[in-house]
């Protein structure tokens, strides 16, 4: 009589057994290797950009919020300049806002610039029917508060130009969703991804390594200025950052999105607010970071929203799933 697989006794019974139990051993650490965090690098600069297009602070610690950097009463692209037609405004079309630097004094906020009186205004201010306001950012056209006519005029002597106005996204008032972000490529942000006046996404990150990279094609090198980023990684290989799809910075947890598409505001100079005259780097990326299916703007650096607000200071290792 042959030996009967169900007869759990049987030398088959036993060996179906085994390769079962080896199948689903070898199943379960392929999954874990694919999807555990590895360690991949260590914060090394922390930046936060509260005015669209304004000088950035480079800060030791930061909260990852679920709307950007967070630091004291400064959140990322929480405030933007708007044109007379109730456009946003940003170095593209005038380079020296690079050069408006934002601090906080207490419960006002102050903005210096070259050749300007310094000017003070409330950091965040309540919510009115008389100062509550549109300003189009991309496509969306969203309520914010109008930070009145005295820093409206400082900003138009400032530019030269009419009818500026700078306005402030409060806590309270609606903010951007990337799900809703036009873009010429299927994007992964999902609803709930959100921001206030950033192009797409609460976060973007660099490694040195790529700028280190970069440069080296470079006639001028540029610093990591140039690239407004929030999280600039080191101790990784150039271009690294390409292949994370979740980040883990202790509590914090960051999810990718897609690459960040790069315009003609890299080539300003964020010391002087002039424009590159070769436009570079901008040429030179074009040469060898263009990737499908980004189209004609090159690739340099990941966008990143979150998935777990946390702090995070400089020198934080940070862990990722690859892609």
């Amino acid at each position: 009589m042959s030996p009967n697989i169900f007869d759990q006794n049987s030398p088959a019974a036993l060996f179906a057994a085994i390769a079962a139990g080896a199948a689903m051993k070898y199943m379960a650490g392929f999954m874990f290797s694919r999807n555990r965090y590895v360690y991949v690098g260590r914060v090394g600069q922390i930046w936060v950009y509260p005015f669209k297009s304004f000088k950035g602070h480079s800060v030791q610690e930061a909260e990852c919020s679920a709307l950007g950097m967070k630091w004291k009463k400064f959140t990322d692209r929480h405030w933007t300049v708007s044109t007379a037609d109730g456009v946003y405004l940003t170095q593209r079309q005038e380079p020296t806002m690079a050069l408006i630097e934002p601090t906080i004094i207490g419960d006002q906020i102050q903005l210096s610039a070259p050749g300007m009186t310094p000017i003070t205004f409330p950091a965040d201010p309540p919510v009115t029917d008389s100062n509550k306001s549109k300003v189009t950012v991309k496509t969306d056209t969203i309520d914010s508060i109008d930070c009145g006519d005295e820093v409206s005029d400082w900003l138009c002597r400032y530019f030269k130009r009419q009818g500026l106005r700078l306005h402030y996204s409060s806590p309270s008032l609606e903010k951007r969703d990337a799900s809703k972000a036009k873009k010429p490529w299927q994007h992964p942000a999902k609803p709930g991804d959100m921001c206030a006046f950033s192009d797409y996404c609460g976060y973007m990150v660099l490694s040195n390594a790529s700028l280190v990279d970069l440069n080296k094609r470079l006639e001028n090198p540029v610093p990591i200025t140039n690239f407004r980023a929030n999280i600039i990684v080191d101790d990784c290989v150039a271009y690294a950052e390409d292949s994370w799809s979740t980040l883990r910075i202790g509590e914090t947890q960051l999810r990718a999105l897609d690459a960040c598409t790069r315009c003609v505001l890299v080539t300003v100079d964020q010391e002087k607010g002039v424009k590159d005259k070769k436009e570079e780097p901008l040429s030179t990326l074009k040469k060898y970071r263009l990737k499908e299916p980004y189209g004609p703007k090159p690739c340099f650096g990941i966008n990143f929203t979150t998935d777990k607000p946390g702090k995070i200071k400089v020198g934080d290792p940070i862990f990722a799933k690859l892609l």
